[in-house]
């Protein structure tokens, strides 16, 4: 996709954030918005070779709306700086196990995965499954991919988690609120042709993170 014609929009509206340059810029943000779902569209094909589980997504199961929801912020600015999408085969706001990628006004490029707002039953589920498969995690941790990105990330409790002994194996993934992993880098350090290729590799990298997640949560209700 045009990259640097996706950053000029960006950041002009991230300097008008209003209706009414939105509205005079519509024809760019819709050309944009259909490049963006093409990429969209080339991620889920390329990540189905490795995850099978997203080869039925389209596009619109994936892409987040520019509009913010302005209910609870206290932030009144109509419009999301970002083009986003997530992967997940349940939808992207089903707060299950997901692939993420966005693209900023500042230019970062991320590729993310896992759980970004697992609800408690699901943190006490995957806590469940750490402690009954330790090796599980012991293998996934080992794995180069996942280690080079950083590993597993997130929010955490100050302390261990309620009938957990602090010294127990994997605390420190224990004490997570979050299950995340994930890469960064500035789109203008890439050729525009570069850019499916990099979120690929961190996805293909990220990919047995997102299983272990699934593993650990069971099919959702209604699923096999």
């Amino acid at each position: 996709m045009r990259t640097t014609a996706l950053l000029d929009y960006l950041a002009g509206l991230a300097a008008n954030n209003n209706k009414a340059w939105f509205e005079e810029h519509r024809t760019e943000y819709n050309a944009l918005r259909q490049e963006f779902s093409m990429l969209v569209g080339e991620m889920i094909a390329r990540l189905a070779a490795v995850d099978p589980m997203v080869e039925h997504l389209q596009p619109p199961d994936c892409l987040f709306r520019i509009n913010r929801d302005m209910r609870f912020s206290r932030e009144k600015i109509p419009y999301k700086t970002q083009f986003s999408a997530a992967i997940c085969p349940q939808g992207r706001s089903s707060n299950m196990p997901a692939y993420y990628f966005q693209i900023n006004a500042e230019g970062e490029l991320m590729a993310a995965g896992g759980m970004f707002a697992p609800d408690t039953a699901q943190v006490a589920t995957v806590r469940r499954f750490i402690l009954a498969q330790p090796n599980r995690l012991d293998a996934l941790l080992a794995n180069p991919a996942l280690a080079a990105m950083g590993g597993i990330r997130g929010e955490s409790l100050k302390r261990a988690p309620a009938n957990i002994p602090a010294d127990a194996p994997h605390i420190e993934t224990l004490q997570r609120k979050q299950y995340l992993t994930g890469e960064a880098v500035d789109i203008r350090s890439l050729e525009p042709s570069s850019v499916g290729d990099w979120i690929v590799d961190r996805f293909t990298g990220m990919a047995p993170f997102v299983q272990w997640l699934r593993d650990a949560l069971g099919p959702p209700a209604g699923e096999p």
